[in-house]
């Protein structure tokens, strides 16, 4: 493998025509961060007038030489960088009269962003976009013409990026011409990178595997893609490029496509790897023996292309069905997960990814349906997320491949069941002190209660609530957390006693806004408070605080009265045993309420 590496300052790049292929990843650095971050860089090194300015380094380019241009492999995202700052030294000097020698440093900066090519016989770009989403605009802007195309993501980026980069040279300017200038100076010959020129693409991905293996933090999806074209015949090249920009459409439409590890991650995780795996050891176990037999990326590229672009999909899809946060999804079991396991969680989508890509709408949903309750009792339990992952790993390869209800079931029944009883004891000891805050944030508070009120629903023949009346309803304290002037009734030991039994599970309900208002007057626990509040509660639409009065009752023989009676659910007077037996009921309808294979794991 011949491979030639120099140093070469940006000045030198005049030596080269690039082009970014079109199987390439798309400009995607950020004006506020990475641009950013490019200019501080180089303002750390750079000393104003230094005679003896130091050279900075900005990293490496990975080339490939094709018909007298050069392929760029790696560091496109850096070399569009510095043709965006070109074209902004470029339009700054233009702004401005210069004398003969300054213009010959403007002629030096056009000169790096085209030039004539004796062997095409005509001008020439210096670098050349040929993805797609590129849209022309570095073109355009390269050559000083107006950009009327449409605005993809990329070209966004890239014109937020030359503002950016316009921006702060312009303040280099409001400074002075020499000031700029000598900038433009310590640009073109101080800041330097490394050039290494490769035989042909496979070579250059070797060089990628290695940089990689050596810690220098190549984006593993890259390398990935990459990897697939080296490996894929020349005709196939282009089903790739679709796919891949597919994919990447995929991860977009989640908003994950500028940190798209954690799906890859997740897709080995859940069909090939078996353990857990850090994104910084992906790649790495891709070229390994494992990998290479696990995935047969070598005989069938293209397979996994398609593998990961289904999976990207279905990822895509679970994740904004897991913040949805509201009713009318399509995956309205993975939008529970969200409220339970917060809306920010993705453990659950290893599971899910497990599933057959034949795996139907229904089979994810049962299967999302049990993750609910396992992890309504593992937050209920305390256990970390950490301790889920390594469960996940185990459990996803024995999923592998189940595509029905019929085929996930005995799995569930082998694993989590068990895992659930081994620490029923725990939980209920756990559940029946909680506080409401231990389920914090909000939304998931209301959640919690807005389930168990639907299991009252349910077992009473009501219709069900759905997650946007629940959104809109408050979280009210029986006994209330300001009681007047601090006095609270002479049971409690103390304020802090009093607290403790405030902010416990069973002395909160959902409520109304308006009715809310109503009941935060009654605070005076010297007065009949309790019967002011219910006389307010029975107004409300959800039966868990109809039912804190009780005279409440519908009818005679009803579903409802016998529940209320089945339940002891009645309290004429509130104090620390009505807490107590409060919070009991609760426990016996989250039983009813996260059931696993529609077993209430405590009758097991």
């Amino acid at each position: 493998m011949e491979v030639k590496a120099e140093v070469k300052s940006i000045s030198r790049l005049k030596d080269y025509f690039f082009i970014v292929p079109d199987y390439q990843r798309e400009y995607v650095w950020k004006a506020d961060n990475q641009v950013e971050q490019f200019l501080i860089d180089i303002e750390n090194e750079y000393e104003a007038f230094s005679s003896h300015p130091k050279s900075y380094f900005i990293g490496s380019i990975i080339i490939v030489e094709n018909k007298g241009k050069y392929d760029v492999i790696d560091g496109q995202q850096r070399l569009t960088t510095i043709m965006l700052s070109l074209c902004a030294f470029r339009d700054l000097l233009h702004s401005i009269d210069l004398d003969s020698k300054q213009k010959r440093y403007l002629k030096n900066v056009e000169e790096l962003l085209t030039d004539f090519d004796l062997e095409s016989d005509r001008e020439q770009l210096r670098l050349e976009l040929q993805y797609e989403e590129s849209s022309g605009f570095l073109e355009k802007l390269i050559n000083n013409e107006d950009y009327t195309d449409v605005y993809t993501s990329s070209v966004r980026r890239m014109h937020e990026a030359y503002l950016k980069l316009k921006s702060s040279f312009n303040q280099i300017l409001e400074e002075g011409t020499d000031n700029l200038l000598d900038y433009v100076k310590y640009f073109l010959t101080r800041v330097e990178l490394v050039i290494i020129e490769s035989e042909n693409l496979s070579s250059a991905l070797k060089i990628f595997e290695t940089i990689n293996q050596r810690g220098a933090g190549l984006n593993a999806m890259d390398l990935v893609k990459n990897l697939l074209f080296a490996k894929a015949n020349e005709a196939d090249f282009q089903k790739i490029k679709h796919i891949w920009k597919e994919i990447m459409f995929n991860l977009q439409q989640c908003r994950e496509d500028s940190s798209p590890l954690r799906f890859l991650r997740y897709f080995i995780i859940a069909r090939y790897h078996n353990g857990i795996i850090r994104e910084d050891e992906l790649y790495r176990w891709f070229i390994s023996k494992e990998g290479v037999e696990a995935l047969d990326y070598e005989k069938n590229p293209l397979g996994l292309a398609k593998e990961l672009k289904a999976m990207s999909k279905r990822y895509s899809d679970l994740v904004i069905a897991t913040e949805l946060v509201k009713d009318g999804g399509e995956f309205p079991n993975v939008t529970s997960i969200g409220y339970v396991n917060k809306y920010r969680s993705r453990q659950h989508l290893i599971l899910l990814l497990a599933l057959s890509e034949q795996a139907e709408k229904g089979c994810i949903e049962y299967l999302a349906k049990q993750l609910e309750s396992l992890f309504f009792y593992s937050i209920t339990l305390n256990i970390q997320a950490k301790a889920n992952e390594t469960n996940f790993t185990k459990w996803a390869v024995k999923l592998r491949g189940k595509k029905t209800v019929a085929e996930i079931m005995p799995i569930v029944e082998e694993e989590l069941i068990p895992y659930l009883t081994e620490r029923l004891a725990e939980f209920k000891n756990r559940f029946r002190t909680i506080p409401h805050f231990h389920y914090s944030p909000l939304y998931r508070e209301r959640y919690i209660l807005g389930k168990l009120e639907n299991t009252i629903r349910a077992k009473c023949n009501l219709p069900l609530q759905g997650n946007d009346f629940i959104n809109g309803l408050q979280i009210e304290h029986i006994y209330p957390q300001t009681p007047k002037n601090d006095v609270i009734p002479s049971e409690f030991l103390d304020l802090q006693d009093y607290k403790y039994f405030t902010y416990r599970l069973g002395n909160t309900t959902l409520l109304e806004g308006m009715i809310n208002q109503a009941v935060n007057n009654y605070n005076d626990l010297d007065s009949n408070w309790y019967e002011k509040k219910k006389s307010e509660y029975v107004k409300s639409d959800l039966i868990s605080t109809k039912l804190l009065d009780d005279k409440y009752s519908v009818g005679a023989h009803t579903a409802l009265n016998r529940f209320k009676s089945d339940m002891n659910f009645e309290f004429n007077h509130w104090n620390k045993d009505s807490v107590d037996k409060r919070q009991n009921i609760m426990l016996d309808l989250a039983f009813e309420t996260w059931k696993i294979n529609d077993k209430n794991i405590n009758n097991i």
